[in-house]
């Protein structure tokens, strides 16, 4: 079609022959830039910006689990289900695809593997078999949402194979925060490179990323330049806030986000092993709103975690990350602006 932007197909990685990798063996084609980007920020960013523990479900994981003997029959399944995908009408067949995928057995090596790479990274693992279910239903949430009717239009639109994506999974483990972030280093709304964008709400980011919660976040930038000086864009106007419990959160982490000229962020899914839960959010009463001096000075920290991490890796960056109850900054992914 016309204005149809072409994509040199890329090569589809192949399984690396483990199950789950540590920080010290994320590498490219392996793992996907969420989990590179992190392991490659180690020592580079200053003591005041945390990185979360990590370790990663790496690319062929699914198409290896498919290989098992238990789940030879719903391989034919999930196969007879993708060529059943239309391009006009995708949607019936695509839910087909996700039913299936999360019905899927994992194999109890990787349930080792995981185990023994959570306990070596210092995330806590899950106490019982209710919470380890829960962890694994989590796992194939993200693996199936390679099949979500956005990522198919999206992979369409530049020539890619919906199924050739391969989906890496990041596991780490999700606390309850204060506020959480979007940053965009450079201006999305303006094309400003020497400007920096964020968005904070109380809670969560899926309240940003998502829009599950109506109202605005606040809206602030900074020149790169003048750190010291944000500016309030909008102010916030959500009245509900997503929390959750101490958990794990597992995070998709496809080879179709690192494809230059493919918006594959937000794509696919990230899921919390416990629900999240909706809140009132009283800003009014939040220091946001009623300290000046507060939020000047937390709108300037988010700035400079920006332009830190864009500086580290060379290129304009959209981050996610979190303030803590005690005030700590951790960021919890980026990857190239697209």
């Amino acid at each position: 079609a016309a204005g149809t932007k072409k994509l040199t197909r890329p090569t589809t990685p192949k399984w690396c022959g483990k199950w789950v990798l540590g920080m010290d063996e994320f590498k490219q084609g392996v793992v996907g830039a969420k989990s590179n980007n992190l392991a490659g920020l180690r020592g580079r960013l200053p003591e005041s910006i945390q990185l979360p523990a990590s370790v990663t479900i790496p690319f062929g994981s699914f198409e290896k689990a498919l290989e098992s003997r238990e789940n030879r029959e719903l391989a034919k399944q999930i196969r007879a289900a993708v060529s059943s995908v239309t391009p006009h009408s995708p949607g019936p067949a695509l839910a087909r695809c996700r039913d299936l995928v999360n019905q899927v057995a994992v194999p109890s090596a990787l349930r080792k593997e995981l185990e023994a790479g959570m306990r070596a990274a210092g995330i806590p693992v899950p106490q019982n078999e209710e919470r380890w279910e829960a962890a694994l239903c989590a796992l194939k949430a993200v693996w199936a949402s390679k099949y979500n009717d956005r990522a198919f239009y999206s992979c369409r639109k530049v020539g890619l194979r919906f199924d050739d994506v391969r989906m890496a999974v990041l596991c780490q483990r999700v606390v309850p925060v204060r506020y959480a972030f979007v940053i965009h280093t450079a201006n999305p709304v303006s094309g400003d490179a020497d400007e920096i964008y964020a968005e904070l709400v109380i809670g969560l980011g899926e309240a940003i990323v998502s829009g599950a919660v109506p109202g605005s976040a606040l809206a602030f930038s900074a020149r790169k330049d003048a750190l010291d000086a944000p500016r309030v864009l909008l102010y916030p106007s959500k009245s509900r806030a997503l929390v959750v419990a101490d958990s794990l959160i597992l995070r998709s982490d496809s080879n179709g986000e690192d494809l230059e000229g493919y918006a594959g962020a937000g794509l696919y899914e990230s899921v919390t092993v416990d629900a999240t839960r909706s809140v009132v959010a009283d800003y009014s009463a939040d220091d946001l709103l009623m300290d000046p001096g507060f939020r000047r000075r937390l709108m300037t920290d988010v700035c400079r975690v920006g332009l830190e991490i864009e500086q580290a890796l060379g290129s304009a960056q959209d981050i996610e990350g979190v303030v803590g109850k005690d005030g700590a900054i951790t960021v919890v992914q980026t990857r190239p602006q697209v």
